[in-house]
């Protein structure tokens, strides 16, 4: 039997953020949460949501596979040259194109896992960043703003600032405001904070010292807990040197997780497979929720 060929899905957290404007579900108690579950579970009437978006086409499908869980199938529009025969030659002809990928998407922990195309764009921050932007359209009528976070290892910072601590430069941080991991107490009150003053939508923190003596103390509380929700998938962070002026980011090393090539069948064996990499997500995500 041969192994079936497996793809790459990077692992991000979405934030759903509300407008401070009270649409008609906000007035009746709805929360944001059931907001998107109910966008989500709208596909099944619907079939399919298309946006046409700076230009390009792009167009959404997505199936429930349980009360937390769904795979969605995110498509763009590309334009692509082929050649057809004629009695003259070969002739150039346009053609449009459809190239797609697929999230799997938990609600409970509000993480997307989405498989890697260089055909959506090149990157996967910037296809995480696509994707966002798409979907956070399709989500305007809701009043909600919908943002991706890249998932890592907080230790991924740390390492980087200890060996790096007598060169630091610039260190930047976006924090998500506000957002799914409310038992991170310090960073989640100051955002609302914000967020009641300013209605803004994320926060960015820019630390630099040119010379490169920015002091970063591993002990602070504060500093701890938002590099714990920035590698967490509620925003990102990255730090320059004066001898690595590309530097680390938490995009640099995302959470991998492998899928079939064809999960989207969704076979028996690919409901499986599907199981396996969310039960393999509770035990890597520190903030994953207790059933």
């Amino acid at each position: 039997m041969m192994l079936e060929k497996q793809k790459d899905y990077f692992a991000t957290r979405y934030s759903l953020i509300p407008d401070s404007q009270l649409d008609f579900e906000s007035i009746k108690g709805i929360s944001k949460e059931t907001k998107f579950m109910n966008w989500l579970t709208s596909f099944e009437a619907e079939k399919k949501k298309e946006l046409y978006y700076r230009g390009t086409n792009y167009t959404l499908y997505c199936k429930q596979l349980s009360d937390d869980c769904f795979l969605m199938s995110f498509a763009k529009e590309l334009q692509e040259t082929i050649g057809e025969k004629t009695d003259e030659g070969i002739h150039d002809t346009l053609i449009n194109n459809y190239k797609k990928c697929t999230i799997l998407i938990q609600t409970q922990n509000q993480w997307m896992l989405i498989e890697k195309s260089s055909d959506i764009s090149n990157g996967i921050e910037s296809q995480k960043n696509l994707i966002a932007n798409v979907i956070s359209k399709l989500l305007e009528s809701k009043n909600l703003c919908f943002e991706l976070g890249i998932m890592t290892e907080k230790n991924n910072f740390w390492t980087y600032v200890s060996t790096n601590k007598d060169c630091l430069t610039d260190i930047d941080i976006t924090l998500s405001s506000p957002n799914f991991l409310g038992g991170i107490k310090s960073v989640s009150e100051f955002l609302h904070k914000t967020k009641d003053i300013y209605n803004n939508t994320s926060v960015d923190i820019h630390l630099k010292n040119k010379e490169g003596h920015l002091i970063i103390d591993p002990e602070n509380d504060f500093l701890q807990d938002v590099v714990r929700y920035t590698s967490s998938g509620c925003g990102k962070w990255k730090i320059k040197t004066t001898t690595d002026k590309t530097g680390c980011s938490s995009s640099d090393n995302p959470y991998i997780i492998q899928l079939p090539e064809n999960v989207a069948q969704l076979k028996d064996s690919d409901q499986k497979h599907i199981s396996s990499a969310l039960s393999h997500m509770k035990r890597i995500d520190p903030e994953c929720k207790k059933e």
